[in-house]
């Protein structure tokens, strides 16, 4: 599966999974599940999902400003910040998101062109790893299959029942109705 196909795929998990967190009241998707000083709920961990992408695709991969940036929302200034959105409504991060993922697609090509160049982008500031450009696309992409995870979770720890949202529910339906 190329890189391309495998964000097809979680386009349309996000879907299914944004269409399960709109029929969820507010204050369950802002309850703090996870006894934790990060991602302690649902709003949480999609601010998180969507700022890692953003993040490393637009900042790291191509050296443009975030469309966090461009919706004026400044650089955290603690931990808190960084992980607690409980306050934030359900549209204004689901509207985030679906807008990095526009950015996304709007620079396929462009990120693609990274991952054939081999070049290496540090993990982070503090620590001496890299990766190559194509690690970085496989990173977010795992990533968010592995909040998407926590998420599912939690909207089973809310008592709901959360969508399915495995890879071979994806290719068993076909491009055509995912």
């Amino acid at each position: 599966m190329t890189a391309e196909a495998f964000y097809r795929y979680l386009m349309s998990a996000r879907r299914a999974l944004c269409a399960t967190l709109r029929a969820l009241p507010e204050d369950q998707l802002s309850a703090a599940v996870i006894p934790t000083e990060g991602a302690r709920c649902i709003k949480d961990l999609l601010m998180h999902m969507a700022v890692v992408e953003d993040g490393w695709f637009r900042g790291d991969l191509l050296g443009q400003p975030t469309v966090l940036e461009t919706l004026g929302v400044g650089a955290p200034g603690s931990a808190a910040e960084y992980w607690h959105h409980d306050h934030r409504p359900l549209d204004w991060l689901l509207s985030y998101w679906e807008a990095v993922e526009q950015a996304t697609l709007a620079s396929w090509p462009a990120l693609l062109e990274q991952a054939a160049q081999h070049r290496r982008i540090p993990v982070d500031e503090s620590r001496p790893e890299t990766l190559s450009a194509d690690e970085v696309l496989w990173h977010v992409m795992q990533h968010e299959v592995r909040h998407s995870a926590q998420v599912v979770q939690m909207i089973r720890l809310l008592g709901h029942r959360p969508p399915a949202l495995d890879l071979v529910f994806h290719v068993a339906r076909g491009p055509e109705e995912a």
